[in-house]
């Protein structure tokens, strides 16, 4: 599954920059919070028993950020090659909201996006980023078994 989403992740940035995936360079990405992003991911949900994964709609930043080709516009071109076909919306933070990477890891590992099914929560994880804002950047996570429907 890890390199799925790095397959993926190639793509989409191969598509941005014109080359191919076997051309492709990972730079931002390549670097070792992301792998660890991607395999952790990935260890994490095998390790919890994960069959089924849903995600809510992705909010969007606003602004520009700097990287290996200079200064970009957020949401980053391969972070929106990623979303496409998945309902986003815009927030009003002025930095990155989902990265190339988040958005390859959801993006491979969900089935649905939008609604939350109706389950019963077992466990919640949390999870932070780095930047300090007004809208934090936080990674809620729901662990739980989907409800039966009553007929």
């Amino acid at each position: 599954m890890s390199k799925k989403i790095f397959y993926n992740l190639a793509v989409a940035e191969g598509k941005v920059h014109n080359t191919s995936v076997d051309d492709v360079h990972f730079h931002e990405v390549g670097a070792v919070d992301s792998i660890i992003d991607i395999v952790g991911s990935v260890i994490g949900l095998k390790k919890l028993g994960v069959n089924h994964v849903f995600c809510s709609k992705l909010p969007l930043g606003s602004g520009f950020v700097n990287c290996s080709h200079g200064k970009i516009p957020i949401p980053a071109p391969a972070t929106v090659e990623l979303l496409r076909d998945v309902p986003v919306y815009q927030s009003n933070a002025n930095h990155e909201m989902v990265t190339p990477t988040g958005a390859a890891v959801i993006t491979t590992l969900a089935e649905e996006f939008g609604e939350m099914p109706s389950i019963k929560i077992e466990k919640i994880g949390y999870g932070a980023g780095k930047i300090q804002s007004n809208q934090p950047g936080i990674l809620r996570v729901f662990l739980g078994k989907k409800e039966k429907r009553e007929n």
